[in-house]
Order: C-alpha cells, then structure tokens, then sequence
C-alpha cells in the first residue's frame, strides 16, 4: 500500500467538525501534490466549502448529511448490512483488530469509516489489510458514495478521492472471487446485502470461473 498514513490523514476529515477540521484538510490538499489533478480538483471543492463556513454550519452540515434524514451513514457495517446479525460478527471481528493495532475508538463503533481507515493505516498485518480493504472497505465506500449522485454535497469529493484512493491500493489480486455485482451497488438498495440470509459470496459475489 502507497504511504499508508494518507488513509489515517483522510480519516479525521470524516470526523465531526471541530476547529481544526478546515487546517486538516488544507494541510492534506498541499501533501498530495503526488496524486491525480482531477483527485485535487475534489479535494479543493472540499476545502474550499469548508473555508466558506464557520465550525458551527459545518457541524450542522454533517449532521444533515450523516444523521439527521441522512445521505447514508458512516458505519460500515451498517450501510453492508443493516441490523443483521452479519453486522454484529463484523463489529466483534474489528474491534479485535482495533485492539491488535492500537486503536482508539472514542465513543464511535468499531465499524465506523474514520476507525476503519485509522485501521487501514496502523495495522502491520498485510494479509488483513488487503482483505479489509478489498472486501469490506472499498465496496462500502461505493455503496455510500452512490448515495451522494446529483448532489452538490460537498462530501461527495472526499469520498470520490477515497474511492481513488481504495481501488489504486486494494487491488484484490487473489480476492476477486469475493468482489461485488455491480447491481448491488444500485441506489435502490438501503443496503448493500439486504437479505438477513444472503452471504458475502454465493449471494453477492461475482462466481469464480475455473
């Protein structure tokens, strides 16, 4: 994975606004000089809302886009999910891995994005890391930035450049048996695997060819 630290940088700007969120996400617009321009072409439209608005309207932002009617919600397991039981396996699973690595989940669930890309960042298991970014992170954050087609919502352009981010270092060279059908990244699914007896791969995976 190409400079690991990027996806604990990119994490903190999905965090609650605070007073250092708009310095973050400067700070992380002028340390990707080594990425695509059309990938800080959206992190500008990013910083840029954020420099238009105080700490509270971005406080109240978030809220609307992750809360309050939400676009969709930052706990992964549960934009995959839903209530399922598969989402209770997930949580216990990460939370051990969080322990592993060191990280600190505040009062967040261990399934929530800026946890798992702190995660992604710390983790020294090479062989989890391409697992949990391949299977799980990558295709959550699709499913949750489908949400976001024709808004302006300014969040759409941090989760387009994570997206970037995903698919250049999580490759899935010897997962692809696990990857996801297109169509069940639809907007009209509320979940990504909505059946409480589907299973991650004979229901939603594309069928390895032999």
């Amino acid at each position: 994975m190409d400079q690991p630290d990027k996806y604990q940088k990119i994490a903190d700007l999905f965090r609650y606004p605070d007073e250092n969120l708009t310095t973050n996400a400067r700070s992380f617009l002028e340390l990707s000089g080594t990425i695509p321009q059309d990938e800080i072409n959206e992190l500008q439209k990013f910083v840029t809302a954020l420099e238009n608005s105080t700490v509270k309207q971005q406080q109240e932002y978030y809220m609307k886009t992750f809360h309050v009617q939400a676009i969709c919600y930052l706990d992964i397991g549960y934009m995959m999910f839903g209530e399922d039981y598969k989402r209770a396996q997930l949580l216990v699973n990460l939370q051990n891995e969080h322990k592993i690595a060191g990280v600190d989940c505040k009062n967040e669930l261990a399934d929530h994005l800026p946890n798992v890309l702190t995660l992604l960042s710390k983790t020294t298991n090479m062989e989890f890391s391409e697992e949990l970014g391949f299977i799980i992170t990558m295709p959550a954050v699709k499913f949750m930035f489908s949400r976001f087609n024709n808004t302006d919502n300014y969040y759409r352009s941090l989760f387009k450049v994570l997206l970037s981010f995903l698919n250049n270092d999580f490759t899935g060279e010897r997962l692809m048996e696990f990857s996801f059908a297109e169509e069940k990244f639809s907007v009209k699914n509320e979940f990504l695997m909505p059946s409480p007896k589907m299973t991650v791969c004979n229901s939603n995976c594309k069928q390895k060819k032999y």
